[in-house]
């Protein structure tokens, strides 16, 4: 059965639609907030929040958009919202973008990314340290980011979550990701 059946069976008032639906977008929905929210319990509640806004919402959601386009929202908002009530203050990523050399390339970084099977790379806590540099990051491109490369959103579909055009979504992705090497870069330098 598709999203939008049983989102229209939702819309009736069918349960056992939504608990389908629940189902079938829990996990995404909590990885788009467990990357936007500071702690594991505010993404929990933001959770909680969404599938609570998307079941007394669901006779609202205009027929032509997608049901998982305006779940994902509701989510990026609710999370937005934790974010908010809760302000961290991060690392500024944004001192982590690479810098560029006369002839336009990147500058190699300074220091040799260990092998995945690296000792090295199991003695750091390397999921902690990437959230703290996605809570640095500007809430466009964090946002951006967790939609297309942790969701695995296309970016046109990300861009209709976002108000945004595709190109702006990949702007925002690619942005993301160099200020991410960069924080590596320097964690590896050192």
């Amino acid at each position: 059965m598709t999203d939008e059946l049983l989102a229209e069976r939702t819309r009736q008032g069918n349960g056992t639609a939504f608990a389908a639906l629940v189902d079938r977008h829990g996990d995404a929905v909590y990885r788009i907030a467990a990357n936007l929210c500071p702690t594991a319990a505010e993404a929990e509640q933001a959770v909680h929040k969404t599938f609570l806004s998307a079941w007394r919402d669901a006779s609202y959601r205009p027929r032509n958009a997608s049901f998982r386009a305006w779940l994902y929202r509701i989510a990026v908002k609710e999370a937005a919202g934790q974010r908010q009530a809760f302000p961290q203050h991060g690392i500024p990523t944004e001192v982590f973008l690479p810098r560029f050399g006369a002839d336009g390339d990147i500058e190699p970084s300074a220091g040799e990314w260990p092998h995945p099977d690296s000792p090295r790379l199991e003695q750091l806590e390397l999921t902690g340290l990437l959230r703290r540099a996605l809570g640095g990051m500007d809430e466009s491109s964090r946002v951006a980011f967790v939609l297309c490369d942790l969701a695995q959103l296309p970016p046109g579909e990300a861009a209709s979550i976002l108000d945004a055009s595709p190109e702006t979504i990949r702007q925002r992705v690619h942005r993301a990701r160099l200020m991410l090497r960069g924080f590596l870069d320097r964690l590896w330098g050192t």
